[in-house]
């Protein structure tokens, strides 16, 4: 895959200003589309409805099949997205005529802190370079977890950094790597990834030229024990009410003394609360007894 500073070095030396985006409604930020919405935040209701059902047909199995290349991106962007845009499937440098007769394309774009995404020209070849380094689905198999779940990271994270679609970027990626972990053998549970978290991720890949974070998250839902106790926290929050979406909610890496600070116990969970970060844990691997909260301790995660 590209790497960030080539696709910035490209983006700035090529900036494509001569198409005018027609993606969007007349003196609106909100999105044409086939269900007829003219308020951003009711498309984006049932934009997460429609997507949400097709997800749920992608995980039974139905949905495209595919090579891992630039081909079976644009066939799952298409069919999550097929009940609300006429352009779904079509990466952002492509023209699209959409039924008002507007040519819809937009090559130049900005990450929300101002930097350049990749020119759409380029989107072609980053693609490429993607599929090539996917292929070979036996020597991904080999890996071990923590080098599958490293190499998908940085896969993650250049495509986070293209930005291919006007928009759905994050659900077909997930998807697109859910089912190329699945070929490999291997499961990716994004469901116990918080908006919070993925933002982070996303983050530190585009603005920070930073995949670590990603590369952890990617290590978290690659482990069934780590994403168990991650479900049970969730479970937990959600029953007080708590939006634990808005917190990057994250386990230790198993073996590795980690210094924390207690918040509070609560069965066979503890948490420690940092200003974005809320660290859960097993009852088990703390100390004898108890730190009271507002206690920085170590401890080691049982694996």
């Amino acid at each position: 895959m590209a790497t960030k500073a080539s696709c910035q070095a490209l983006g700035s030396l090529t900036k494509d200003t001569g198409l005018m985006p027609n993606y969007t409604l007349a003196d609106s930020d909100t999105l044409k589309n086939k269900l007829g919405l003219t308020a951003r935040n009711a498309l984006a209701r049932q934009e997460t409805l429609h997507v949400a059902a097709r997800a749920i047909e992608l995980a039974a199995g139905l949905g495209p099949q595919g090579n891992f290349d630039s081909a079976h991106l644009k066939a799952i962007h298409k069919y999550l997205y097929q009940d609300v845009y006429e352009w779904a499937g079509h990466t952002r440098d492509e023209k699209v005529t959409l039924s008002d007769g507007t040519i819809a394309s937009e090559s130049s774009m900005e990450t929300p802190g101002g930097r350049d995404y990749m020119t759409g020209r380029f989107i072609p070849l980053a693609l490429a370079q993607m599929a090539e380094n996917l292929a070979g689905i036996e020597s991904w198999r080999a890996l071990s977890h923590v080098e599958f779940a490293g190499k998908a990271a940085a896969i993650m994270a250049d495509l986070c950094t293209l930005h291919p679609f006007r928009a759905g970027n994050e659900a077909t990626l997930r998807q697109f790597m859910i089912a190329f972990a699945k070929a490999c053998g291997r499961t990716f549970d994004f469901s116990v990834v918080s908006r919070e978290g993925m933002k982070q991720a996303e983050i530190s890949a585009y603005e920070l030229d930073d995949f670590t974070v990603m590369r952890r998250l990617f290590l978290e839902i690659s482990d069934p024990a780590r994403v168990e106790l991650l479900r049970q926290a969730i479970t937990l929050l959600e029953s007080e009410g708590f939006e634990w979406n808005d917190y990057y909610l994250i386990t230790a890496d198993p073996g590795v003394p980690t210094l924390v600070t207690m918040d509070r116990v609560v069965g066979d969970l503890f948490f420690c609360k940092l200003p974005l970060e809320m660290v859960v844990g097993r009852t088990a691997d703390l100390p004898d007894p108890h730190p009271p909260a507002g206690t920085e301790f170590a401890y080691v995660p049982s694996a």
